[in-house]
């Protein structure tokens, strides 16, 4: 693979776990207002719908395996596990990628 091509994947992968990343949060963010309990927005659930389908596939198999360790409670600690090995995964990825160019 020639050096473009190399950066053209390093981009690429950066690119993403950045928006993953960025989705996770919003997720985050937006479980904590909307069972707050506060106030009903429709579109606020919408949203968070559609962020849950994006993001649940990567959240769940965290989510069971930390489960196999600590009893569920009321505070959902998969999301920044999931935020945590996406980094890590970055990391690995974009050092690799660096030793090619």
């Amino acid at each position: 693979m020639s050096n473009l091509g190399v950066i053209f994947v390093y981009q690429i992968v950066s690119w993403v776990c950045n928006i993953l990343t960025l989705i996770l949060i919003a997720r985050s963010i937006l479980s904590w207002i909307v069972y707050s309990g506060y106030q009903y927005n429709r579109t606020l659930h919408q949203i968070y719908d559609v962020l849950g389908k994006i993001t649940e596939p990567i959240v769940a198999p965290v989510r069971r395996l930390i489960n196999r360790f600590v009893r569920p409670g009321s505070i959902d600690f998969a999301p920044m596990a999931t935020f945590l090995i996406i980094l890590i995964v970055e990391n690995i990825l974009l050092a690799i990628l660096r030793a090619l160019i």
